[in-house]
C-alpha cells in the first residue's frame, strides 16, 4: 500500500482505494491515457483559477489607482490611505500569482 495523489483533485490518497474519497472518480478503471487526461485537465484547472485571481488583483489596481487620480484625496485621508492600502496590495497578489503561474509552467 502506497500513497499516491488523484489525479482528478490531487489529494493525497491509498493506492488501494478503487475510488478517490474526496472527489468521487473512479482510480482502478482509468488506463494510463484516462488518467494523464485527468492530471492535464487538473493542472489547467488549477492554472485558471490563478489566472482568474490575477485579473481580479489587476481590476482592483486599477481601480485604486483610478480613483486616487481621478478624486484626488486629501493625502493622509482615510480615502487616500485606502487608495494606497488597494494599489500595494493588488500589486503585491497580482505579481504571487503571476510567479505562481510561471512556477506552474516550468513545472510541466
Amino acid at each position: 500500500m502506497a500513497i499516491v495523489q488523484c489525479p482528478s483533485c490531487s489529494n493525497s490518497i491509498s493506492s488501494k482505494h478503487p475510488t478517490c474519497p474526496h472527489c468521487k472518480t473512479a482510480i482502478h478503471d482509468l488506463d494510463e491515457e484516462q488518467l494523464h487526461r485527468l492530471a492535464v485537465k487538473s493542472r489547467v484547472k488549477k492554472q485558471q483559477k490563478i489566472l482568474n485571481q490575477s485579473f481580479i488583483a489587476l481590476i482592483l489596481f486599477l481601480g485604486g489607482f483610478l480613483y486616487l487620480y481621478n478624486q484626488h484625496p486629501v493625502k493622509g485621508s482615510i480615502e487616500y490611505n485606502a487608495c494606497i492600502g488597494v494599489i500595494a496590495v493588488s500589486c503585491l497578489w497580482y505579481l504571487v500569482n503571476r510567479a505562481i503561474l510561471v512556477y506552474l509552467k516550468k513545472k510541466n
